[in-house]
């Protein structure tokens, strides 16, 4: 199993199969974002996107992750936005591995991430722990 960075001008060779793995943690934003903007936000230089490429057999794209660093006053840290894929349980401590290292490289102090609850049961095991919860309150009735 291989975790990698892609460069940017390779944006548009892998996206079809990157749009799709991270369509559905997309959709988790109930219409914050579309994966149109992911990909202006990837062009731009915004986020990086990594994939996990299974190379066993037939090289087929299993995970899409995008990363990006959040500069506050005092420290920078390493964001994982967007995660999705496949056998979860195979490629998450090569992705963590790849992305703590490249972090650390970054210059930054810790990694945090976003998501639905059930995060915190598999990313517990990896000393990852739960910041804050956020709410939402819809505005009109529907």
């Amino acid at each position: 199993m291989i975790c990698t960075a892609v460069p940017k001008d390779a944006l548009d060779i892998v996206w079809a199969d990157a749009s799709g793995l991270l369509n559905k943690a997309i959709q988790t934003s109930k219409g914050k974002y579309h994966i149109d903007d992911i990909y202006h936000d990837l062009t731009k230089g915004l986020y990086s996107l990594w994939l996990v490429i299974d190379d066993k057999g037939d090289d087929k794209v299993i995970a899409a992750i995008t990363t990006r660093i959040i500069e506050y006053p005092s420290k920078k840290a390493m964001a994982l936005d967007w995660v999705g894929g496949k056998r979860m349980n195979d490629w998450l401590p090569l992705v963590l591995e790849k992305i703590n290292s490249f972090a650390k490289d970054c210059g930054c102090e810790h990694l945090e991430g976003y998501g639905r609850k059930a995060w915190s049961k598999v990313l517990k095991k990896y000393k990852w722990e739960p910041e804050y919860i956020a709410y939402r309150m819809e505005l009109n009735d529907g």
